[in-house]
């Protein structure tokens, strides 16, 4: 098993994936392949992110709307919730350490050009 400091990290990084795809669905932009260009602002660096990649493009290629992000962001929120229980942390737990300013940039790097 992992040590819990890295479930804790693992966690985090999931929430910050999550809080910032949320913030690109918030944009219901009409275009999801806009989605792809916008991600390569993303200082989490989620363009090279190849899983999202993928399933933003498959979802694109079967004509899902929101370009699959629905899913990508149930599927981050469940690994948060996932590594919350293994640790025994509450989300709030994990969420309320990330200073507000880090987060205030992850939303302001998902607005278009």
């Amino acid at each position: 098993m992992l040590p819990e400091t890295e479930i804790i990290e693992r966690a985090r990084y999931c929430y910050l994936v999550f809080f910032q795809l949320s913030h690109l669905q918030k944009l219901n932009l009409a275009d999801p392949f806009q989605y792809l260009q916008i991600l390569k602002k993303s200082s989490l660096q989620l363009a090279g992110d190849e899983f999202i990649v993928a399933t933003i493009q498959e979802e694109i290629c079967q004509g899902n709307p929101d370009g699959g992000l629905s899913y990508l962001i149930a599927l981050y929120e469940g690994f948060v919730h996932a590594y919350c229980e293994t640790a025994e942390k509450t989300l709030p737990e994990i969420r309320d350490v990330i200073p507000g300013d880090y987060l205030g940039q992850l939303a302001a790097e998902m607005v278009p050009d």
